[in-house]
């Protein structure tokens, strides 16, 4: 901000004052003081957040506290306010960092075994996913299941006080093993068997360790794709495709897929940035290089991080996109029946990996952001500043089969939400062969034709 001293000295009584009078109570005074010291200093993010304060309309407050984050995108009072009122964070999680106080470890609940019972003939309960809704086993007796939207579970912060407060066991009735191959942590109701890994297809499961501070997820993908359809689709999928060896599609009849819920993290936030570069203010012919400097900030949304190590990130990219805004709000009664993996990386560690994606998003898009419609060169990208970054822990179905062929194997996935199916293949070295040698024939005749045209033009 310019100031003259005389401005700058009005510029901080008004938003004293206008301050003042939001804590007494006298907000159409402090809203006139905080317009005339905005009008001041129309650079200062503080007279918009405290005017946020002076009405209770939500629009408004947002209206508000949206010019504050425009200004400064870092400040971190109008990006909580924002996320508050959007309900990305719940107000009674804006906690001080000596209030939250760690939870005293959960005791089982000796009933929580019979949840899962049906009550007229005592079966077991397991969910379906046509109905929607938990069934007997036996009598087909239905439980309906409450299904609330995930827009109503909102985002955690990730501050380590707010960690220590949000972190909950597992239920205490669901039992936990170990794949000693992968390390995938499965997590099944009691009564329930898990004869191979759901990601791997090793058989060598042991019980596992009894951890306190596993997060539960906050929402979860329901399964949507049954056995009959994910093997359809995985039976088409293995017989499409030019390199691909052509008898791979037989593999399809011997590939048994496994149906599990997958942990993911998501994070949203906002990274400011600072760059430097030289723009060219001569022209083309008489270039005048002048180093310019400045800030961008990114917000970024929904950044998804698997939760386990073992999973390749090309396998997930390939069933992508995951419908992250359909999900519902996280109830283990949507698991009896199913597997569910537990997360063996963190969210600390996932929050490094997707701060690596978003600073390469922000690079790819930098030139373009940067002094608009002017020659760059020499573009450096500086040590960004995260602030607000919120965290989801969700569940996502899929289908996992592993095949072999010719004595390697191959995992092929199944988006349980949309079927879309994809993995790794074998590759046919003659298909690959051939496939070349078309293109060295269209390419040689490409040239031949480029070369007519030409001959044609010079000899008229």
């Amino acid at each position: 901000m310019s100031f003259s001293n005389f401005t700058e000295r009005e510029y901080e009584s008004l938003l004293r004052q206008g301050i003042a009078m939001v804590k007494g109570g006298n907000l159409a005074q402090a809203r006139r003081l905080l317009l005339r010291a905005a009008d001041l200093a129309p650079n200062d993010a503080q007279p918009w957040v405290w005017l946020s304060a002076t009405t209770t309309d939500k629009e408004e407050q947002k209206a508000f506290l949206a010019k504050a984050v425009g200004i400064d995108p870092a400040n971190a009072a109008a990006r909580r306010g924002l996320a508050v009122l959007t309900g990305k964070i719940k107000p009674e999680d804006l906690r001080s960092e000596g209030s939250a106080v760690a939870p005293p470890p959960a005791r089982p609940d000796e009933s929580a075994s019979q949840a899962y019972r049906c009550e007229k003939c005592g079966g077991s309960l397991e969910f379906d996913i046509r109905q929607q809704n938990l069934v007997c086993t036996s009598c087909k007796t239905v439980r309906t299941v409450v299904k609330t939207p995930a827009a109503d579970q909102a985002e955690q912060l990730m501050d380590p006080a707010l960690m220590g407060s949000l972190a909950h066991r597992w239920p205490q009735e669901w039992q936990r093993v170990t794949c000693s191959q992968c390390g995938s942590v499965i997590l099944r109701s009691q009564g329930q068997q898990s004869d191979c890994c759901p990601y791997c297809a090793s058989n060598r499961l042991v019980i596992a360790e009894n951890r306190a501070a596993w997060i539960m997820p906050q929402v979860i993908g329901v399964m949507q794709i049954d056995g009959e359809e994910a093997q359809r689709r995985a039976r088409d999928w293995l017989g499409k495709g030019w390199l691909a060896p052509d008898s791979l599609g037989e593999q399809a009849s011997r590939l048994q897929l496994r149906p599990a819920y997958f942990p993911f993290w998501t994070f949203d936030g906002t990274l400011l940035f600072p760059w430097n570069c030289e723009v060219n203010e001569g022209s083309e012919r008489s270039p005048r290089w002048v180093q310019r400097s400045g800030e961008e900030f990114e917000m970024f949304d929904d950044i998804l991080v698997p939760g386990i190590k073992a999973m390749q990130l090309k396998e997930l990219q390939s069933i992508e996109p995951f419908g992250l805004k359909e999900l519902l709000a996280f109830s283990t009664d949507f698991l009896p029946g199913w597997n569910a993996l537990m997360y063996d990386f963190p969210m600390a560690e996932a929050s490094l990996r997707a701060r690596e994606k978003v600073v390469l998003q922000a690079r790819r898009g930098l030139y373009s952001r940067i002094e608009p419609g002017r020659e760059k060169r020499n573009i450096s990208f500086g040590a960004g500043k995260w602030s607000d970054m919120t965290y989801k822990q969700i569940l996502l179905p899929l289908w996992v089969g592993v095949y072999t062929y010719r004595g390697k194997s191959y995992r092929l996935l199944v988006n349980g939400q949309n079927g879309k199916v994809g993995g790794t293949k074998p590759v046919d070295n003659l298909n690959l062969a051939l496939l070349i040698l078309v293109g060295l024939v269209l390419l040689a005749v490409l040239v031949f034709l480029i070369m007519v045209f030409v001959r044609s033009a010079n000899a008229g």
